[in-house]
């Protein structure tokens, strides 16, 4: 037992308890601590910093805290002790690995990068000095000698770092709370009590770090500082995930699930032919296929996205935003009878303009007759107005997936741009406003919708265009795997892991890099709604079959059931199997593949490699392979152009 032990359990209904109370509990009075209890408290609590978002030693350990890496690894060590590639398993682990640990660092820092460019940046950061009653004077100290019990005083335009429960305040305190999600104005006062149920932002007696001082002036008593603060438990508690990251966390199932029921089969037709299904054929299929960093790709791209914007100083709130903007499919500014308006049409894009106008209905009716579109009163339920169209654009759908922004100018517009799926405001809006935005254009025009629209569907073309690639890679090998294994063949497992967890790899990462195309914005809003939709569906269905079609053709006809050709059908058919991933992504680039050099490098390796595994007897002696002449190869690099020829019909379609 210490001195101090009545300081660990801080998880109290604060609001619940009266003034008397929380001074008691915290051993304080009204006069503040003594100087000489306050710095025994703070070497008792430690200082009052806020935790680093994510340490990079955290980054760096994360490979070793993921139980996946140790089954990876004793599954190698096993493979390997009996014979089989072992190596090859741990060498792919520590590639994929390093390249997590690569795109996680540069999120970090393209996330600084973001966060220096937002506007009114200084203004967010909370007050380094504060006022605090020590043996009943007032004194300035800096906000990381701040303790539990420590008597604060906030004036106007103060940021406190710590959560407070209000002791006394003048007439005029109003707070900020839009930082953390609540009311632009805020009154406090300290005789109130709370349910100990009531949300942490609707008790009128606390104070919540990341909070502004409006107007007035308070005196509180902190109890909570750190990482314990309301603010840091919600940032824990938040889900930054884009709909765009729950739909491939949803591939990542369905991958998960054909990675069973492919490997249950095989063992099944392996069973019934009375031969031993190949561990290291199952092991190679797994890691080949298991969609590695794809989630943490999508977030690198969001903030490169946020990256460009920044550039034309679009400030976007978060990466999900990016998300929500390709979404939206209709736009509704607020405005006023008497402001001269111009919009861009997006009807090509499959985006609707609606009105808010501060006026009677009736005027709004027509207003909206004049200018061109619906218009409706501001005074008129606008809330309910906007989720009934959040409704209409999802009326077709199971889900809300079609989103509507909403721009607002007026410190009273805070509550619709909450309702909608993309608040939007502009950077001479009163910061209250700017605080409940996720988008904020450089000033009040809106021809910088269609910049932000375009670089949120780019966005989105970039992660579905990844996404589509590697679950048809994927799909591939396992219906390979069955069809070998129904056939009484077995493919290589080097082969398997070299077009799976490399070639695939290689040539999908560069699209992500690809510049923004104008195209995206005459296309249909239907498209950046969700990957999961029939049409990708069987844009994969189509590219799986032609690929499977063309490695079976060139491997048939050469075999034609003779044991001695099976070597050389086997290595065209590799052959096939690896070029197709490149004219794969060559068909699905938006640009032109020698604009992008990533992409260039990473086709030159491939085929460098692909020549090299099949024509040096070495690399052919590990990749079970052979050597093949003129025509053979010429033959497979052809057949492998079958994908390429699939995706160009599905465009004219």
């Amino acid at each position: 037992m210490t001195k101090f032990d009545f300081l660990s359990d801080i998880q109290k209904p604060w609001h619940y308890m009266d003034v008397e109370q929380v001074l008691a509990a915290l051993e304080s009075s009204m006069e503040g601590l003594s100087y000489v209890n306050a710095r025994q408290r703070l070497r008792h609590l430690g200082a009052n910093k806020l935790p680093r978002s994510r340490p990079i030693s955290k980054v760096l350990l994360q490979p070793l805290i993921n139980p996946l890496t140790y089954l990876l690894l004793g599954s190698a060590i096993y493979l390997q002790w009996n014979g089989a590639e072992g190596w090859a398993l741990i060498s792919i682990g520590v590639l994929h690995s390093a390249t997590g640990l690569g795109i996680s660092l540069w999120s970090i820092k393209t996330k600084e990068k973001v966060s220096r460019d937002r506007p009114q940046r200084r203004q967010n950061v909370p007050s380094n000095s504060v006022i605090v009653l020590r043996d009943c004077e007032e004194m300035e100290l800096p906000s990381r000698d701040l303790v539990l019990g420590d008597i604060l005083v906030l004036r106007e335009g103060d940021r406190p770092n710590v959560d407070l429960r209000v002791l006394e305040t003048s007439e005029d305190l109003l707070v900020n709370q839009t930082n953390l999600g609540g009311e632009a104005i805020c009154a406090k006062r300290a005789e109130l009590t709370f349910e100990e149920k009531t949300p942490p932002l609707e008790c009128s007696n606390m104070i919540y770090a990341g909070t502004e001082i409006s107007t007035g002036t308070v005196k509180g008593i902190v109890i909570a500082t750190s990482r314990f603060t309301q603010e840091q438990a919600a940032l824990i508690k938040e889900k930054p995930f884009s709909v765009i990251h729950s739909e491939l966390r949803q591939l990542r199932q369905v991958w998960i699930g054909m990675l069973l029921l492919v490997t249950t089969t095989a063992i099944g037709f392996a069973w019934q032919r009375g031969i031993t299904i190949n561990a290291m054929t199952a092991a190679a299929l797994i890691v080949s296929t298991y969609p590695q960093n794809l989630l943490r790709i999508a977030t690198q791209v969001q903030l490169l996205g946020m990256c460009d914007l920044a550039k034309q100083r679009i400030w976007v709130r978060f990466p999900s935003v990016l998300d929500a903007i390709a979404r939206v499919t209709k736009i509704v500014p607020i405005v006023e009878s008497d402001v001269v308006l111009s919009f861009d049409n997006l009807s090509r894009a499959g985006i609707e303009w609606r009105g808010l106008i501060r006026a009677s209905e009736d005027d709004a009716v027509a207003f909206g007759k004049v200018i061109g579109i619906e218009t409706h009163s501001y005074f008129d339920a606008p809330q309910e107005r906007i989720r009934q169209w959040q409704r209409e654009a999802s009326q077709f759908s199971q889900k809300p997936l079609k989103a509507v922004a909403v721009i607002g100018n007026d410190i009273e517009d805070i509550p619709l741009l909450r309702a909608a799926d993309v608040g939007i405001c502009d950077r001479t809006c009163r910061k209250e406003l700017q605080d409940s935005s996720a988008l904020i254009l450089p000033k009040e025009d809106f021809h910088y919708l269609p910049i932000a629209i375009l670089e949120g569907r780019a966005t989105f073309d970039r992660l579905q265009r990844i996404a589509l690639l590697t679950a048809t890679s994927s799909f591939t090998l396992a219906v390979l795997t069955l069809m070998d294994t129904a056939a009484g063949f077995s493919i290589p497992p080097l082969q398997i892991i070299w077009v799976g967890a490399i070639t695939t790899p290689l040539v999908a990462f560069p699209l992500a890099l690809e510049p923004t195309h104008e195209s995206l914005l005459s296309q249909p809003a239907h498209r950046f709604q969700t990957m999961l939709r029939p049409s990708n569906y069987l844009r994969i269905l189509l590219t799986v079959a032609a690929t499977i079609t063309a490695i079976s053709l060139v491997f048939w006809l050469k075999y034609q059931g003779q044991p001695a050709m099976l070597s050389q059908a086997r290595s065209m058919a590799f052959v096939t199997l690896g070029f197709s991933q490149i004219f794969h992504a060559c068909a699905i680039a938006r640009q032109s593949v020698f604009s992008n050099l990533p992409l260039i490098l990473g086709i030159s390796f491939i085929t460098f490699c692909q020549i090299a595994f099949v024509q040096v007897p070495w690399f052919g002696d590990l990749m079970s392979t052979v050597p093949l002449n003129g025509v053979e190869w010429a033959i497979a690099v052809l057949s492998a152009t079958a994908v390429f020829w699939v995706q160009e019909l599905l465009k004219t379609s």
